[in-house]
């Protein structure tokens, strides 16, 4: 059995190889993707100096909606992620419209409401490395495939590490590299990737879990009862006005230590205002995992989701992501999880290595013996 499970490594391991390899160096990218992005677009950072009143909701609503021509509805609006950034927009446009169907993203200056940039989500350096890490840029099928191959590098590594695991005083000084002796380029490589994968265990295998979870979220939602989200009916009244700067003062009313994070307006398949928001125990940064649901006109609260009354089952579910991406514990969960993109990434070029050294080289030198 130890033959069959270090030959069930290594064959697993070269077909894992090259999407490992992948999906760990877009994975240490995205990490710091807002970071990038604003770095590669300095327009939308704002200048230092800048005072003044802030723009009202409802002028950076209408902004959005007068961005392009054909626009439907906002889909999402987002509130700025520091007293630098800008407000992002997600926009629907029209069936009629060419850029039906496409994720259109509107930056708006949160003191002018003036609108910065207009762009197709995907198409900018940022997005397509986050497309690139769900899919490899091959559509929604890949993604499966990617789950299936999550799967697969789970027992791999489980594998790994039970074989792996330095069991005796000698394997650790070996391993730590306290022996004087010379080591060939074999030993160096396996001596690599064991104390890399050893260093990087606990958070690579947090990493495969949710990711998994990820690709599959209906499967999640179901293993851990996430709470579904509500779809309270509106009873809407003639000739009254719709305020969408009461919203947020309605949301803060009800909840006055939240901070609201994302505002989805009313739209034919929902007619209720979503408000998220996130508090100081949320895992959920820039999200949020608390929920108001409201009368556009009448800015009544219908339904709520709070995640101070979930099970630690449901709450589970809301951390999977904020894992994943490391913000669940700010910027020292980025860091982490961006070292260990790193650290996987060497990882696997030290396998693959050490496969090649091992198959080849030794063939290689037999040959002229």
């Amino acid at each position: 059995m130890r033959k069959f499970w270090i030959e069930f490594h290594r064959i697993s391991g070269l077909i894992l190889f090259i999407p490992l390899f992948l999906q760990s160096v877009s994975g240490a990218i995205i990490v710091f993707d807002h970071a990038i992005d604003e770095w590669l677009n300095p327009q939308l950072v704002l200048d230092d100096g800048i005072s003044g009143p802030p723009a009202s909701i409802a002028e950076v609503m209408y902004a959005a909606l007068h961005a392009l021509p054909d626009v439907a509805h906002i889909n999402s609006l987002r509130t700025p992620r520091n007293d630098k950034a800008m407000y992002t927009a997600f926009v629907e446009m029209n069936s009629q419209s060419p850029l039906h169907g496409k994720t259109i993203e509107v930056m708006i200056n949160p003191y002018t409401a003036d609108v910065v940039s207009v762009r197709e989500w995907g198409s900018y350096f940022t997005s397509m490395i986050y497309l690139f890490h769900f899919t490899f840029l091959l559509g929604d099928n890949m993604e499966l495939v990617l789950g299936l191959l999550a799967m697969l590098m789970l027992v791999n590594v489980i594998v790994g590490v039970y074989y792996g695991w330095p069991r005796s005083k000698k394997a650790w000084n070996w391993l730590l590299a306290r022996t004087q002796k010379s080591s060939s380029t074999i030993a160096r490589l396996r001596r690599t990737h064991i104390a890399l994968g050893l260093i990087s265990l606990p958070v690579f295998i947090i990493l495969i879990i949710t990711g998994i979870s990820l690709i599959f979220p209906d499967q999640t939602k179901w293993l851990l009862n996430r709470p579904a989200k509500a779809s309270p009916d509106v009873d809407w009244l003639s000739n009254h006005p719709i305020q969408p700067d009461n919203w947020l003062i309605s949301a803060k009313q009800y909840w006055p230590e939240k901070q609201w994070q994302r505002i989805i307006p009313p739209s034919s398949q929902s007619p209720s205002v979503e408000i998220r928001l996130n508090a100081d125990n949320d895992p959920r940064k820039t999200s949020g995992s608390f929920v108001l649901w409201l009368n556009p006109q009448t800015n009544q609260i219908l339904a709520e989701q709070s995640y101070d009354t979930m099970s630690l089952r449901q709450k589970t579910a809301f951390w999977l992501f904020p894992l994943h991406s490391g913000e669940a514990f700010d910027l020292t969960g980025r860091i982490i999880v961006f070292i260990t993109g790193i650290f996987t990434a060497v990882l696997s070029v030290a396998g693959g290595g050490l496969w090649y050294r091992r198959k080849f080289k030794r063939q290689h030198q037999k040959r002229f013996i």
